[in-house]
């Protein structure tokens, strides 16, 4: 019978190439470094690894529960987003899912927390739905747009890219633009957020005025090399201007030396969305899912701040 646990020490070769085999496509590989990365480092808080294995012991699925910090009205609320969910083929069925579920929400409740938030793909959404009861909170409609002009030497006060910065002086840049109680969404200070650009797998750049601040990686998608705008951050009590958000968007462009740019998702802080709105026939907007355990009639808490740097995706 197959059982489902917390898997207490992952082996991240062994889980990269299951997820690998479990996806079957070509166009998808799991790097361990990468997942390593991921499930210890970039989110602060550690994970939870729950874990499927056969009647032999080997392990045949898993989701993972990265634990996090987020503020909502002031507070600080325990939460969680769930990533990496697959199940081999030939162990794929209704009940084990349901059980995977089910070993989440004990979970759950044993360490008290709140917020269960994923970003879905087109398989696992319906199951969150099913069985988690997780409802939806955001559409992230994907936002492109084309650099043009000169640089803004005189108002962009810092551009580099993570790889040249030392951990101490990349730190020092993000200070000033740590996020704060009364802004909901997840909650990240300096060390953190260097360590969510930490990945092994893609480099990022960091582009700050004396205002915002702005992550940036280069990525390539449908052939288009581009500037990925991964985070915007306001530094706190400021307004943010137009110009501010130009000038970094100009910078990050510069930086990967890319005339495209791409940005998807939520800043009450900014004064517009950069970019135009993508055909849904090119790139369908990117879903987030929440539930909210503690409130009884499925209403979704309001969030000032979620973009791509607070998911998984990139």
């Amino acid at each position: 019978m197959t059982t489902v646990a917390e898997e207490s020490e992952v082996d991240f070769e062994g889980t990269a190439r299951i997820a690998t085999e479990a996806f079957g496509s070509k166009d998808v590989t799991f790097s361990p470094s990468r997942m390593r990365w991921l499930y210890e480092r970039a989110f602060g808080r550690g994970s939870t690894v729950i874990a499927a294995y056969d009647e032999e012991g080997k392990k045949v699925g898993q989701i993972v529960m990265l634990h996090q910090n987020i503020y909502l009205d002031g507070r600080p609320v325990v939460a969680t987003q769930l990533i990496d969910l697959f199940v081999l083929k030939a162990h794929r069925s209704p009940t084990l899912i349901r059980r995977i579920y089910k070993e989440v929400e004990r979970r759950c409740e044993a360490r008290n927390i709140r917020i269960i938030i994923t970003t879905p793909n087109e398989t696992s959404a319906p199951l969150n739905a099913r069985f988690l009861k997780l409802r939806p909170l955001l559409s992230l409609q994907v936002r492109v747009g084309i650099s043009f002009g000169l640089s803004f030497p005189n108002h962009v006060k810092f551009s580099g890219r993570l790889e040249n910065i030392s951990r101490d002086a990349a730190i020092g840049h993000l200070s000033g633009f740590i996020t704060l109680p009364d802004e909901n969404g997840i909650h990240w200070d300096a060390a953190t957020l260097f360590d969510r650009m930490s990945d092994p797998a893609s480099d990022y750049a960091i582009h700050a005025t004396d205002n915002l601040l702005l992550l940036s990686s280069s990525r390539t998608a449908r052939g288009i090399p581009h500037a990925l705008l991964c985070g915007f951050f306001a530094r706190p009590d400021t307004v943010i201007t137009p110009y501010d958000i130009r000038a970094l968007i100009r910078s990050a462009c510069l930086t990967w030396k890319h005339r495209v740019f791409v940005y998807a998702g939520l800043n009450n802080s900014l004064p517009y969305q950069p970019g135009f709105a993508a055909p849904k026939r090119l790139r369908s907007p990117i879903s987030v899912q929440l539930r909210d355990i503690t409130s009884a009639d499925d209403g979704a808490p309001r969030f000032d701040r979620f973009q791509l740097i607070d998911s998984d995706f990139i």
